[in-house]
């Protein structure tokens, strides 16, 4: 076998030079290349909901946004019911929620920041001409309520639901209204701001009214699938939504949303 001839060292240095330029391109470009998954509830508008085959909202926009700064990208894909998509995170298959409420148990594989986006309140919605006098949650025990699976108004009164209360759950908010309409269900807590729209989009404002008082108000939050390896973000995530929430942007968004959530046929 004839002997191999040594390349020139200028050749070789050539070589080498080039090897290092793709080694130290390639996590630059791998990094560049990643699609993250985003997903959110489908139907909890301003906040998330989805269209077509799109997670959309103020929620989604504003991770978009920030992650977009950050140079990672996201692709807003829809999971199913709000229960399967926390299922999903929580197995890893979903990098980012782009609205939830922060609980203990979510925080066993989502990461949170500190400081939430937004601020939702929920209330109890029923059939006009069918109001009962309420005052605080002990007025719904004996009642039938409805809720969609996976929902959460805060810890305290998701524990009271459980120990205390009678409520089903479906998959969406026009099946609890339809509910609260055939008279299946005697009121339905959602949150003020959603429950407006939705009243508004499926044609229920005249024939659904909410009772006085608040079940709870809770902060909307992005959360990060601990599984993730966007998971290290969070530092950056907690100041970017301050800022945004210092400047305006997270008002104009919210806004924003309200009004084209409300107009969007069903």
């Amino acid at each position: 076998m004839p002997q191999a001839v040594p390349a020139p060292p200028s050749q070789r240095r050539s070589c080498a030079g080039a090897l290092l330029c793709l080694l130290l391109a390639a996590p630059l470009a791998s990094s560049a290349q990643t699609r993250y998954v985003a997903s959110g509830h489908p139907d909890w508008p301003p906040y998330s909901w989805q269209q077509g085959d799109r997670i959309i909202g103020a929620g989604a926009e504003l991770a978009e946004m920030i992650f977009r700064s950050l140079g990672i990208t996201l692709e807003f894909k829809p999971q199913g019911n709000w229960k399967r998509t926390l299922a999903e995170a929580e197995h890893g298959k979903v990098d980012v929620i782009v609205g939830a409420y922060r609980t203990a148990d979510r925080q066993s594989y989502l990461g949170y920041h500190d400081t939430p986006f937004a601020d939702d309140a929920n209330v109890v919605w029923v059939v006009r001409g069918k109001e009962f006098p309420y005052k605080g949650w002990e007025d719904l025990i004996g009642r039938h309520g409805t809720a969609m699976l996976g929902e959460s108004y805060g810890e305290q009164f998701d524990r009271y639901i459980v120990e205390r209360l009678t409520v089903s759950r479906v998959s969406s908010a026009l099946l609890n209204l339809k509910k609260l309409m055939a008279g299946h269900a005697d009121y339905y807590p959602f949150s003020q701001h959603g429950g407006e729209i939705q009243l508004r989009r499926f044609g229920y404002q005249d024939q659904v009214v909410r009772l006085p008082g608040v079940i709870s108000t809770e902060g909307v939050y992005i959360a990060i699938a601990r599984k993730s390896p966007l998971i290290r973000y969070l530092p950056q995530l907690e100041q970017a939504v301050r800022q945004r929430r210092a400047d305006g942007t997270v008002e104009r968004l919210l806004r924003s949303y309200v009004e084209r959530a409300a107009q969007q046929n069903p």
